[in-house]
């Protein structure tokens, strides 16, 4: 029934963006008691992703079909896309004490959606931090090939099996790698950027050497 899947999926829509706004009110919150506050945005996040995972399960069932929702593409500088993602994303790097690099020439733009891209970019920092040890560096470098640029995110983390490496982009796969501090999401959550990227007329691509050895995410988008 079409209506009924319209509605449904605009209520998801919905619950998504609140449970998105509880999430950042959470996160600013100022903290008396740091251990407290550190159990505190973990128990939050747990169940924030939780009741997002259960949204999205539902719709899944009901075999909703749902897109990327409107898409405006703009000319994006690449630096400024990287830097509100890094902003969104820096206490998670300052929480576990991991160097974060950047390196992105300032001549870059890129042709795509700056919402969707920033949350592509936000989504791929948080498993870097997520997937790496207390203290281990993340960068983020960006450069031009032929008609295309190529944004990634490399980590010196928990690294992908092959197999990972296979399911990395299928929605809720279950994945060999695990959080470093028993934080909630996995790697698995990023078929949702995938489909972003390639609405954007790009791709999402993984590399990892094994198990133990980091991994890579590229971004790659029409140049501007």
């Amino acid at each position: 029934d079409t209506p009924q899947a319209d509605r449904l999926h605009r209520f998801a829509h919905d619950l998504r963006n609140r449970l998105a706004g509880m999430q950042e009110v959470m996160r600013m919150l100022p903290a008396d008691d740091p251990a407290q506050d550190e159990e505190l945005r973990g128990f939050f996040e747990g169940q924030f992703f939780h009741a997002l995972r259960t949204v999205e399960g539902l719709l899944d069932d009901l075999q909703v079909e749902r897109g990327t929702g409107p898409l405006e593409p703009t000319t994006c500088p690449v630096g400024d896309l990287v830097e509100q993602a890094v902003s969104d994303q820096r206490y998670r790097f300052e929480r576990k004490g991991q160097p974060l690099t950047v390196e992105v020439p300032s001549d870059l733009s890129v042709l795509g959606d700056r919402d969707h891209a920033i949350r592509l970019l936000q989504a791929l920092l948080s498993n870097a931090s997520k997937f790496s040890p207390q203290g281990a560096a993340v960068q983020v470098y960006a450069a031009r090939q032929g008609d295309r640029v190529h944004i990634t995110v490399a980590d010196q983390g928990v690294g992908l099996s092959p197999d990972d490496l296979d399911q990395v982009f299928v929605r809720y796969a279950v994945l060999g790698s695990r959080s470093t501090d028993g934080e909630a999401q996995g790697r698995s959550t990023l078929a949702r950027a995938s489909q972003w990227a390639v609405a954007m007329g790009g791709t999402l691509t993984a590399a990892s050497s094994g198990t133990g050895k980091g991994a890579s995410f590229t971004l790659s988008l029409p140049a501007a």
